[in-house]
C-alpha cells in the first residue's frame, strides 16, 4: 500500500515539475502604444501566437531554453533567448519602427520601378512556392470576434422570426474560438481533427468552427478565397502596379518592401504592402485591404522558415469592418500555428537561383536529378537580372507544370472528398479552466465578459458541468413563441413545410397567399392556384417527389389542373423518371418564351398582350440514365390534345375600350387559322412525339457522396444529338408525319480572375415537315421586350416573339465573353463595383431569316440583380434593328 501511494506521489510530483509555464507580456512602440497582432514565435518549437488588440501576448513553454521572435509588419524584429523554469517569465516587449532604404544601385535605368523587378520574379515563382511542401502537421487555435455597433430593428426582427428567437445585442462582444489539429497532404488533401470548439453567438454551442478557409487561402494563388485577385496572380500587372518601398537586412536574408497599388477603385483587389525576400522570391509577410460592398478586410500575414528555406505562415489575422443596410459591426479574426512537422515536396526541382545555402544532401540530391527541358528554361529565365511581363508569365506557367509533374496525385475523374473533420465529443464542452490553459492569444476584457455569460448559459443548459467555472448567471426565455392560432393561420396562407420524425417525409404546401399563383391573360382572363409537394426517400435509395396544382381560370369559368413527378432509383446512373400532365392553356413555343409576370403586367397596363396560347390536356414522361461516365441517354414520349384559343375578356387597367391582338402567333409561315390547305398548320389535333436524346461530356468529372453521383464539369464540350419522331391527327383521321433532328455542343470556361467564356452552337433540320403545326416548329429563345426578370444567356433579344421559328433547316450560335474589366468598367466611379461586363454574339440562319447577327453589350451584376445591356441586330450585314434590355434576376 504504501509502495503504491508513494509511485503515486512521485508521479504527481514529476507532473507538476513539468508543467508548461506562461511566458506573457505586452508588446508594445516606441512610443508606448500597444502593437496589435504582433506575432510571437518560438523558433525550437516551430509555434507562434499573436498578441490581441491590446498587444498583450501568452505562451506556454515547458521549463528550457527558447529563442523567441517577436515581430510586425513595419517594425524591427526583437529577439530574446530566454531560460524557462519553474515559474512564469513575464517579457514587456518594445519594437521600434523599421526604416527600409532605397539603394542607388536598385534605381531602373529604364525609368520602371525596381519594384517590377521584384514582382515579377515573385509573381513567376508563386506556383513553386504553392507547391513547395509535400506534408505537414500542425496544431491552429483560431479566434474570432464581432463587436456589434449598430443593428436595424428590422434586422433584429427577421433573426427572431427566421432563425429561432436569436436575439443579436448592440454594444455586445460575440467569440469564436476553435483548436483544431490539421495533417496536410499534397496536392490538396487535408485532415481536421476539431479539439476544442465554442462561441458565444447564440445558439450556435455547435457550430462547425473551422479554420480550413484560413489555412487553405493562400496568396500564391491567383484568386484568394473567391473574393479578390492576388497581387501574386499570373495577371496581376493588369490589376495592380507596383511601388518600391526599400530593403532592409534580416539575418541572412533581404527583405524588399513592396506596396501594392490597384489600377483602378475595385472591390475584386487589394491594397496596401507585401514584403518579398530577394534571391527566395517568397513572401515575408503582408499587410493588404480589401474593400467591398459589406465593408473592408484587412489581412496580415507573418511568414516565418520553418524548413530548409520554407517559409510559412505562422499567424493570420483579419480586421473586418461591416457597413452595410444599416448594420455596423467591428470585427477581428486571427489564428496562431504550430507546426509539427514539415516535409518538402523533393520531388519538385528546386532552381539553382533559389539554393542559397544548400546542404551536401541536397546538393546530392539536385546533382542526381537530370534536368528536364522546363527546368533548363527556369533557370534561364531566373537568371535574368530583369524580367520582362512575357518572362513572368513564361516562368509562372513552366512552375505550374512543373508543380503538377511532381504531384503524386494522379489525374482521376473521380473528385474525391479532400479534407475530413472529425470532431471530438467532448470538443463543445471543454471548461474555462482548459481554454485558459491552452488559448495561446489572450482575450479581451469584452470578450472574457462574452465568455463569462455564455459559459453560465451553457451550465443551465447543462452543456457544462455544474462548477466548470466560478461564475453563474441567472436567465430566463424572454423570446415570445406565436400562438398556435397565429402560426396555423401563418401555415394556412403562407405556406409551410412538415417533415417526419426521420426526415424521409417532406409535405410542403405553398399557401393560400402566394403572388406566382396569381396571374392574367386575355385568354383565361384572371389566374388563381394552389400546390403542395410530397417527397418521400424510401430505405431502398428510391426517391419519389411529387407536386399537385389546381387552379381557376376566371374568364373561361374552368378548372385548370396540373401535375408533375420525379422518382430516382438509381443515384449511381443518375437514373430517373419524370412525368408531368395536366389540363391549361400553354404557350405555343417550346423554348423560354415571354415570363408570365411579364406579359400580365404588360397587359394590365399597356393593353399589349404578347404570349399567344392553345388549350392543352397532356401527358409526357421521360426516362434519363447514364450508361457509362459522360454518356447520356434520354427517353420522352408526350401526347397533347391541342385546340386553339380566343380571347375571352377585354379587361385592363387603362385602355379599356380598345381590344388585345388575337391570339394568333405572328409568323410568316403561318396560314390563316384553321385552313387545312396550308403547307403549315394552325388546327385542332392531337400529337404524339417519340423522342431521343443522346448526350456526351468527354471526360467528365464527378463526386460520389453517400452512393450519389454529381457531375463536377468537364474541359471539353458537351455534344447533344436530338431526334423527334411526331404524328399529328387531324380531324377525319387524318395522320402527318414529321422528323426533326438536331445537333448541338456548347461550353464555358473561366477565362483569368472572374471572366468567362461561354459558346453554344446548334445545327437542325426536318426531314418530313408535311402539314407540320405550328407547335413542332423549331423555336427560337427570343425577348423583345426592354424588361426582363430573367437571365437569359442564350437569346436573341431583338426579334418578336414567334417570329424565328422555322419548318425548315437552321443553324445558331451564341457566344459569350465576361471579363470584370473591358470599357466601362475602367471608368473610376464604376471600377468599384461588382458588376462584370459581357459581350456577346448571336447568329441564325434560316430561308425565312437568311444571314442574322445580333451584337450585345451589357453590365451583369448590376446591385447584384439586374443586368442592362445594349443589342444591334443585322440582316445579311445590313443593320436591321437595335435596342436596350434591362433584366431584373430575382431567385
Amino acid at each position: 500500500m504504501e509502495k503504491t501511494i508513494l509511485s503515486i506521489l512521485i508521479l504527481l510530483l514529476s507532473i507538476l515539475n513539468t508543467h508548461s509555464q506562461s511566458l506573457k507580456g505586452l508588446i508594445k512602440n516606441s512610443e508606448g502604444e500597444p502593437v496589435r497582432f504582433a506575432t510571437v514565435y518560438v523558433n525550437e518549437l516551430k509555434h507562434g501566437t499573436t498578441a490581441n488588440i491590446k498587444g498583450e501576448y501568452e505562451i506556454k513553454l515547458e521549463p528550457g531554453e527558447y529563442t523567441v521572435f517577436y515581430q510586425s509588419l513595419g517594425y524591427n524584429p526583437v529577439i530574446k533567448t530566454l531560460t524557462v523554469g519553474n515559474s512564469d517569465i513575464e517579457m514587456n516587449v518594445t519594437l521600434n519602427i523599421q526604416y527600409y532604404q532605397i539603394p542607388e544601385v536598385r534605381v531602373n535605368a529604364s525609368g520602371e520601378d525596381p519594384a517590377y523587378r521584384i514582382m515579377r520574379k515573385a509573381i513567376g515563382m508563386a506556383p513553386y512556392h504553392l507547391n513547395r511542401v509535400k506534408h505537414y502537421q500542425a496544431e491552429i487555435y483560431i479566434k474570432g470576434s464581432v463587436l456589434i455597433n449598430k443593428i436595424p430593428r428590422l434586422v433584429k426582427r427577421n433573426l427572431k422570426a427566421n432563425a429561432g428567437d436569436i436575439e443579436i445585442k448592440e454594444g455586445e462582444s460575440y467569440l469564436i474560438e476553435s483548436l483544431n489539429r490539421i495533417e496536410f497532404d499534397a496536392p490538396d488533401y487535408y485532415k481536421q481533427t476539431v479539439i476544442a470548439q465554442q462561441s458565444t453567438f447564440p445558439d450556435t454551442q455547435q457550430s462547425d468552427i473551422s479554420p480550413m478557409d484560413v489555412v487553405r487561402a493562400s496568396f500564391y494563388q491567383p484568386v484568394l478565397a473567391d473574393i479578390a485577385i492576388s497581387p501574386l496572380s499570373p495577371n496581376a500587372m493588369s490589376h495592380y502596379r507596383f511601388s518600391y518601398e526599400g530593403s532592409t537586412p534580416q539575418g541572412k536574408y533581404v527583405i524588399n518592401k513592396i506596396k501594392v497599388i490597384p489600377k483602378r477603385k475595385s472591390q475584386q483587389v487589394f491594397e496596401g504592402v507585401i514584403y518579398i525576400i530577394e534571391d527566395l522570391w517568397c513572401l515575408h509577410s503582408l499587410e493588404l485591404t480589401n474593400n467591398n460592398l459589406a465593408g473592408s478586410i484587412n489581412i496580415q500575414q507573418v511568414y516565418t522558415p520553418v524548413e530548409d528555406d520554407i517559409w510559412m505562415p505562422v499567424s493570420h489575422n483579419f480586421d473586418v469592418k461591416v457597413d452595410i443596410m444599416g448594420v455596423d459591426a467591428d470585427g477581428t479574426y486571427g489564428s496562431a500555428v504550430t507546426y509539427d512537422e514539415v516535409i518538402p515536396n523533393d520531388e519538385l526541382p528546386k532552381p539553382e537561383e533559389l539554393a542559397l545555402n544548400p546542404t551536401a544532401e541536397q546538393q546530392i540530391l539536385e546533382e542526381q536529378r537530370k534536368s528536364s527541358e522546363k527546368q533548363e528554361k527556369i533557370e534561364e529565365i531566373l537568371k535574368k537580372e530583369e524580367l520582362n511581363n512575357r518572362d513572368m508569365s513564361r516562368l509562372s506557367r513552366l512552375m505550374e507544370k512543373e508543380a503538377a509533374e511532381s504531384s503524386d496525385k494522379k489525374e482521376d475523374l473521380e473528385i474525391t472528398n479532400n479534407r475530413t473533420v472529425t470532431v471530438k465529443e467532448d470538443a463543445a464542452k471543454k471548461s474555462s479552466e482548459f481554454w485558459a490553459e491552452m488559448r495561446p492569444i489572450p482575450l479581451s476584457s469584452e470578450e472574457k465578459e462574452s465568455v463569462r455569460v455564455s459559459d453560465s448559459l451553457k451550465v443551465e443548459a447543462g452543456i457544462l458541468a455544474p462548477g466548470s467555472r466560478n461564475d453563474s448567471l441567472s436567465s430566463s426565455n424572454g423570446g415570445k413563441k406565436r400562438s398556435a392560432f397565429v402560426k396555423t393561420v401563418n401555415d394556412i396562407f403562407l405556406g409551410e413545410t412538415w417533415y417526419s420524425e426521420n426526415r424521409k417525409n417532406r409535405f410542403r404546401t405553398s399557401g393560400l397567399v402566394n403572388p406566382d399563383k396569381f396571374g392574367f391573360n386575355p385568354v383565361d382572363g384572371f389566374k388563381y392556384g394552389v400546390d403542395f409537394n410530397y417527397f418521400h426517400a424510401a430505405d431502398s435509395g428510391i426517391t419519389f417527389n411529387i407536386t399537385p396544382e389546381v387552379g381557376y381560370d376566371f374568364a373561361k369559368q374552368r378548372l385548370s389542373w396540373r401535375a408533375s413527378g420525379l422518382i430516382t432509383y438509381n443515384h449511381m446512373n443518375q437514373s430517373r423518371i419524370i412525368f408531368w400532365m395536366g389540363r391549361e392553356s400553354r404557350d405555343f413555343t417550346n423554348s423560354a418564351g415571354i415570363s408570365p409576370f411579364i406579359n400580365m403586367t404588360s397587359s394590365l397596363l399597356l393593353k399589349d398582350n404578347y404570349m399567344r396560347l392553345y388549350d392543352s390536356r397532356y401527358f409526357t414522361i421521360r426516362q434519363r440514365s447514364e450508361y457509362f461516365n459522360g454518356f447520356y441517354v434520354q427517353f420522352r414520349y408526350s401526347y397533347d390534345d391541342r385546340r386553339l384559343q380566343t380571347n375571352n375578356t377585354r379587361f385592363s387597367l387603362f385602355r379599356k375600350d380598345e381590344l388585345y391582338a388575337e391570339n394568333i402567333p405572328d409568323n410568316p409561315y403561318l396560314g390563316t387559322p384553321g385552313d387545312t390547305g396550308a403547307q403549315y398548320l394552325l388546327t385542332d389535333h392531337v400529337n404524339h412525339r417519340f423522342s431521343t436524346v443522346i448526350s456526351y461530356i468527354p471526360r467528365q468529372r464527378y463526386r460520389l457522396t453517400n452512393g450519389k453521383k454529381s457531375p463536377a464539369g468537364s474541359d471539353y464540350p458537351t455534344f447533344k444529338i436530338y431526334y423527334d419522331h411526331g404524328i399529328n391527327i387531324r380531324e377525319g383521321k387524318q395522320y402527318d408525319h414529321f422528323d426533326h433532328i438536331q445537333f448541338e455542343a456548347n461550353q464555358s470556361e473561366p477565362v483569368g480572375a472572374f471572366g468567362e467564356y461561354s459558346w453554344r452552337i446548334r445545327i437542325g433540320g426536318f426531314l418530313k415537315k408535311d402539314k407540320l403545326q405550328f407547335q413542332d416548329f423549331n423555336h427560337f429563345n427570343t425577348q423583345s421586350l426592354p424588361f426582363l426578370i430573367r437571365n437569359h444567356e442564350d437569346a436573341f433579344m431583338l426579334p418578336h416573339y414567334y417570329s424565328l421559328a422555322t419548318p425548315e433547316h437552321y443553324i445558331e450560335a451564341h457566344a459569350r465573353y465576361t471579363t470584370p474589366y473591358l470599357l466601362i468598367k475602367l471608368l473610376p466611379f464604376l471600377s468599384n463595383t461588382l458588376m462584370r461586363e459581357n459581350i456577346s454574339l448571336a447568329y441564325l440562319y434560316s430561308p425565312a431569316t437568311s444571314h442574322y447577327y445580333e451584337l450585345g453589350y451589357s453590365l451583369s451584376e448590376v446591385f447584384l440583380v439586374g443586368r442592362i445591356g445594349v443589342f444591334a441586330g443585322f440582316r445579311d450585314l445590313s443593320y436591321s434593328s437595335a435596342g436596350v434590355r434591362f433584366t431584373f434576376i430575382f431567385n
